[in-house]
């Protein structure tokens, strides 16, 4: 793939939709919107079977009745996943309702997120569609944005991504990779366990205890102010019913979707000394049953690829991959990000 950024769309309708797509969205139904050679613009629905050479290649789509329909990717004006599902980058989008950042700003389709340098999630680009300049341009200003406030430069796509091979041939690297699990939150409710032994409780806020234990090195008022900010959010705390000894913690978020309401789990962890116990499986029980009642028929947490123990717990709850995504720093930065606050602390679903 060339740095080149893909020509926008023509003047008119059309130059108003978004390319809500990727190629981490093959294997999904898809509408894709397109320009004939002549300048027509024609649409074809079905079944995106490949996409090959980020902006410069091209994407085939696969009809109902098995036909291929090759499509230039500089051709495109608009695409996106045909709903119930939802894209990659829609996902992304739903995720970071449930973690926002303090500040944002637009390049394109691309989505500049800064909040001190409290979590990655909250201090990168989220990569959509396309940021409107070149590439090599658009990374430029990402650097210039962070510079100015004093975070390293970050940027988090799915995987795989229109962008790959350019962003490596800018030299910025993988510093991290992580995958999005989802899953219907009914089956997560069955599947976990109440525990023995435990006092499992709700509350609207984080309490001290509760932060020190999920995220130790980090401010907990800066925390707290990203982990409320959702309109609707809770928290729970496992304690030993004995000793009182807080043994694990979850939170819950629910935010709303094209194709419906979604609760994200995050910090989800178990203080070391409690481990095998059942803690997060009675963590995610009343997790799951706070969606449940909130109206969230899908749940979808975030966790660091290389977390086995956490995957074994997942998969046992029925969740499975809805795609995988990478951050991405210039060499120089990339060793200092490489690996996150969060990803330090014990426990199975911090947020990466």
């Amino acid at each position: 793939m060339s740095s080149r950024e893909a020509p926008a769309p023509a003047a008119g309708p059309a130059a108003r939709l978004a390319v809500r797509l990727s190629p981490a969205d093959v294997g999904r139904r898809v509408t894709v919107r397109h320009r004939l050679q002549d300048g027509v613009l024609t649409d074809v629905v079905g079944t995106l079977v490949a996409w090959d050479g980020g902006w410069d290649g091209r994407l085939e789509v696969e009809r109902r009745d098995g036909s291929l329909v090759p499509v230039a990717a500089d051709a495109v004006a608009a695409a996106k996943v045909v709903p119930p599902e939802l894209s990659a980058e829609a996902m992304q989008v739903v995720a970071q309702a449930g973690w926002p950042p303090d500040e944002t700003a637009e390049l394109g389709g691309w989505t500049l997120r800064a909040s001190g340098g409290v979590t990655g999630r909250t201090d990168s680009v989220r990569v959509a569609g396309r940021p409107g300049v070149a590439l090599d341009e658009a990374l430029e200003r990402v650097e210039r944005w962070y510079a100015d406030r004093g975070l390293p430069p970050l940027v988090q796509v799915p995987v795989p991504s229109a962008y790959d091979a350019g962003l490596a041939a800018q030299g910025w690297e993988v510093v991290r990779s992580t995958v999005l699990l989802t899953a219907a939150t009914t089956d997560v409710r069955r599947r976990a366990t109440a525990g023995t032994g435990l006092e499992v409780v709700r509350s609207t806020v984080p309490s001290p205890e509760w932060l020190a234990l999920v995220e130790p090195d980090v401010d907990p008022h800066e925390l707290t102010r990203i982990l409320v900010r959702p309109s609707q959010v809770v928290f729970v705390s496992a304690r030993d019913r004995a000793t009182g000894t807080l043994l694990g913690t979850g939170r819950a978020s629910a935010t709303g979707s094209a194709a419906g309401r979604w609760a994200g789990v995050t910090s989800l962890l178990t203080a070391p000394p409690a481990r095998r116990r059942g803690v997060a499986r009675a963590v995610m029980a009343e997790l799951a049953a706070w969606a449940e009642e909130n109206r969230c028929p899908r749940t979808y947490l975030q966790v660091l690829e290389a977390n086995e123990a956490a995957h074994g717990l997942y998969d046992a709850l029925g969740f499975q991959v809805h795609h995988a995504y990478e951050y991405r720093a210039p060499e120089p930065v990339a060793v200092q990000v490489a690996v996150p606050v969060s990803a330090t602390v014990s426990g199975t679903a911090a947020p990466p």
